[in-house]
């Protein structure tokens, strides 16, 4: 399971080096996403909504340790979902 992180995990500096073309080489809206690759690099994560340094509704800021750099960006909540095997089910109504 991926570690839910604090807001100040994802800061400008991260992001700016946290090019997914660069990093996994991929396009990350394309259908098939290198899910392998980004389970192995994640550190962990956060809701974009909540963040100070790009928000995002309906996203996940994803945190990475890659050649001893961290670096972040979002992913679309169903390509987090995805990745890291969770399911997307609604909390129980009480």
């Amino acid at each position: 399971m991926i570690e839910k992180l604090p807001i100040d995990s994802f800061d400008w500096i991260r992001w700016r080096r946290g090019n997914p073309v660069e990093i996994f080489g991929i396009q990350i809206r394309q259908d098939s996403l290198p899910i392998v690759k980004i389970r192995k690099y994640a550190v962990g994560y956060c809701d974009a909504e909540r963040l100070l340094c790009r928000p995002k509704v309906n996203h996940k800021a994803v945190l990475f340790l890659v050649n001893d750099e961290y670096s972040w960006f979002h992913l679309r909540n169903e390509e987090f979902y995805k990745c890291f095997n969770i399911l997307n089910t609604p909390p129980p109504k009480l």
